[in-house]
């Protein structure tokens, strides 16, 4: 009898633990970045800074595209050796400057990406600070579950919380080698 009253007791004891409800928030990543005053701040620079870039490429284009017309052109004047020459030229020019607007691409597109992760990493340290002041067990993506009651939504609080942080965002224009 007595190991029965024991077992019940620790059935007890083990379910209690389960009973009790945990702490859950929601926290929506992808708009406490895109709506940072910082971050729309440094895209904002850096698509200005862009734009003397996306000029001088818009010109060599236009510069590439006449030589194009020019060796269409010229293919009833000049000889097979000499058209195959020209369009070696074309070619390796043509080549360099996708290469050029591939680096530019891609420069700028690692940019964003570490100015998001360094926002990211601010994001996650008050998440951390915010679910250790008030007891949250746990905290998930607004991307990670599909039906929520807004009165888990913590993004509003955070918002404001990363808002009173002085970000020291930087970014580095694009040089070509």
């Amino acid at each position: 009898m007595k190991f029965i009253y024991l077992i019940i007791l620790i059935c007890i004891i083990c379910l209690s633990k389960i009973a009790f409800a945990q702490i859950i928030a929601v926290v929506n990543i992808q708009s406490l970045i895109n709506d940072n005053s910082y971050y729309k701040e440094i895209i904002n620079d850096m698509e200005n800074n862009q734009v003397e870039y996306l000029k001088k490429f818009e010109l060599t284009e236009k510069e590439l595209n006449k030589k194009l017309k020019d060796l269409e052109q010229s293919k009833l004047i000049l000889n097979e050796i000499e058209i195959n020459s020209q369009i070696d030229i074309y070619n390796k020019e043509l080549a360099d400057f996708t290469l050029t607007v591939e680096k530019f691409n891609l420069h700028y597109q690692n940019q964003v990406i570490n100015i998001k992760q360094i926002i990211l990493k601010e994001i996650f340290i008050i998440l951390e600070k915010y679910a250790i002041e008030n007891q949250i067990d746990l905290i998930l993506d607004s991307a990670s579950y599909l039906i929520a009651s807004n009165s888990i939504d913590i993004t509003d609080k955070i918002k404001d919380k990363l808002q009173d942080i002085n970000l020291k965002l930087e970014y580095s224009n694009f040089e070509k080698n």
